[in-house]
């Protein structure tokens, strides 16, 4: 791993591990630097190149993945009986952008097919009975294939049979004990690959392997609706690895050129100017798809992506728009309520856990609450909203190395329902639990973490000379995108920096300056670090080296700076 240098950021209160230093080596060429990173992150000379210049003929066998053979036959079933099909799907971004790829999809091949998105507050996430009960009302359904939910959905898949109903769900979240006894389960997690893949992406398979069982990749323009799988990929933030990085790669350029009407109005709404990258999912397009299930129904969200009409898709990109804005109005006000909360708590109360709860949150907004909770404190962080019933939803987001699931199925008996991921999860609790479920949850984390789990660590790649921070390796660094989870941007750094002129501020607590090193100036920008203490001597900086898409200028963004 090389050598591991550890010192104190003023900044960020981070400890900051550089795990190669090369910043004595002043030929050091753009060729090395992204050979020792991609060695690092254990590629071999041949899987290198796969990964810097990626196919989609690289795609693994959609066949690999569990019970893909059995969901395949069945839907191959009911387009030769002329069956009416369900898409019950979630109303998050990977929910709507897998339900709407498997409806063009089926819609293309002639299907019969009716979508069903549950209402976040009163049918709640993922398969209910409530549910289940308002998404027949329209008639009877031959089949209903279940997306990004219904792993855990033991009683509501029984019932569903019960009814004379077939039903495949098509899901990425962990396992439970027992399998629905659905007509396939084509979850990664029942077998030993894939098991990065969001729902999307399992749709891109499936679809990808009726094709392939047809004989004829003629009957679907598979690669014209990737921008859906970028879209759901990233939003999910599952790792850009493997068969996730080559999707997301050709989705993204699909993006920049889609077809689906909703997206270039959202994109034209959201006054995206540049070409689509993971950022613009994640922060432009993806909250803004969001909002709608958040705080209303996630219906306008699907029938943005799914509508041909321009002028249908203008007036709800714009109503998005809107609501993206509530969003985050009703969002800061819950945030900095808990996070008062949290300052008054007692140090045993949070000291391994944070757990907050009100009556008066929107539950549409807790998860984001709860991400911002686990980023201030660094801690596993849970925040529930009560109804009048006494009944909490929360949204739970554990820190690196500390799996949610984990915690909560060792406290499954106060809970009456949960799911999710080592990182995100959801859960159902009595009021009247919160108090003693925080007290175990804390004890819990105390019995079986150490105090080094909770020490936030800014891990650079390595350290390099100014001399080398030009343009020839801002592009040779690119080839290594799109960036995310799995496969983060380099982090850079560069010692002995000073400002060559005063900096400029800007927004809020933003800050740019023209920076100097070894005799070499470059541009840095540094978001969130123009409010707090700005160094007047030398400094290091940890960031990223990358071409601004608005200027077309390399640019050293700014993770974190000391001195």
């Amino acid at each position: 791993m090389g050598v591991i240098k550890v010192s104190r950021s003023r900044s960020a209160n981070r400890f900051w591990h550089i795990i190669d230093e090369l910043d004595d080596r002043s030929s050091l060429t753009t060729a090395e630097v992204i050979e020792v990173l991609l060695g690092k992150r254990g590629f071999s000379e041949s899987d290198s190149s796969k990964f810097l210049y990626p196919k989609l003929k690289h795609l693994s066998d959609p066949f690999r993945i569990p019970d893909m053979a059995l969901a395949v036959e069945r839907i191959e079933k009911a387009l030769r009986r002329d069956e009416r099909v369900l898409i019950y799907t979630d109303y998050d971004v990977d929910g709507m952008s897998s339900g709407a790829l498997l409806y063009r999809f089926l819609v293309e091949l002639g299907a019969q097919v009716e979508v069903f998105i549950p209402e976040r507050q009163s049918e709640g996430y993922g398969l209910s009975l409530e549910g289940l009960e308002h998404s027949l009302e329209k008639g009877p359904i031959q089949l209903i294939i279940a997306l990004d939910c219904g792993t855990t959905s033991i009683e509501e898949v029984d019932w569903v049979k019960s009814q004379g109903i077939d039903i495949l769900i098509i899901d990425h979240h962990e396992l439970a004990e027992t399998i629905p006894a659905a007509d396939a389960v084509v979850n990664p997690q029942r077998g030993e690959t894939d098991q990065y893949l969001s729902t999307v992406g399992l749709i891109f398979k499936l679809c990808h392997a009726f094709l392939k069982a047809q004989g004829d990749p003629e009957l679907f323009d598979l690669r014209s609706h990737m921008d859906y799988v970028a879209l759901g990929t990233v939003s999910d933030l599952v790792p850009l690895v493997d068969d996730n990085r080559i999707m997301v790669y050709y989705g993204l350029k699909q993006l920049g050129i889609t077809h689906h009407i909703g997206l270039q109005e959202l994109m034209r709404v959201a006054k995206v100017r540049k070409v689509p990258d993971p950022s613009t999912i994640g922060f432009v397009i993806g909250p803004r798809l969001n909002a709608s299930g958040r705080l209303t129904s996630a219906e306008e969200g699907w029938e943005l992506l799914v509508t041909q009409d321009h002028s249908a898709a203008r007036r709800i990109a714009q109503s998005l728009d809107a609501l993206n804005r509530k969003r985050q109005k009703i969002e800061l006000e819950a945030y900095e309520a808990a996070k008062m909360m949290a300052s008054e708590m007692q140090e045993e109360e949070r000291s391994h856990c944070l757990i907050v709860d009100s009556t008066d949150w929107h539950q549409g907004v807790v998860g984001i609450v709860a991400s911002r909770l686990q980023r201030d404190y660094y801690l596993p962080s849970i925040v529930i909203t009560v109804d009048e019933d006494g009944m909490g939803k929360g949204s739970a987001r554990s820190i690196p190395g500390l799996s949610m699931m984990e915690a909560l199925r060792a406290h499954s008996n106060y809970l009456k329902a949960f799911g999710g991921h080592s990182m995100a999860a959801g859960l159902e609790i009595e009021h009247s639990s919160v108090p003693e479920f925080r007290k175990a949850m804390n004890q819990w984390f105390a019995e079986n973490t150490s105090d080094s789990d909770y020490q936030e660590r800014l891990l650079a790649d390595m350290s390099v000379p100014a001399q080398i921070l030009d343009r020839e390796l801002a592009e040779g660094l690119s080839t290594m995108e799109p960036f995310g989870q799995g496969n983060p941007a380099p982090v850079l750094v560069v010692r002995k920096v000073r400002m060559k002129s005063p900096p400029r501020y800007f927004g809020t607590k933003h800050i740019k300056f023209k920076a100097v090193a070894d005799q070499n100036t470059f541009d840095a920008v540094g978001f969130g670090l123009g409010s707090g203490d700005v160094p007047e001597g030398p400094f290091d900086l940890a960031g990223h080296w990358e071409m601004d898409s608005f200027t077309g200028r390399p640019i050293f963004r700014i993770s974190d700076w000391r001195w």
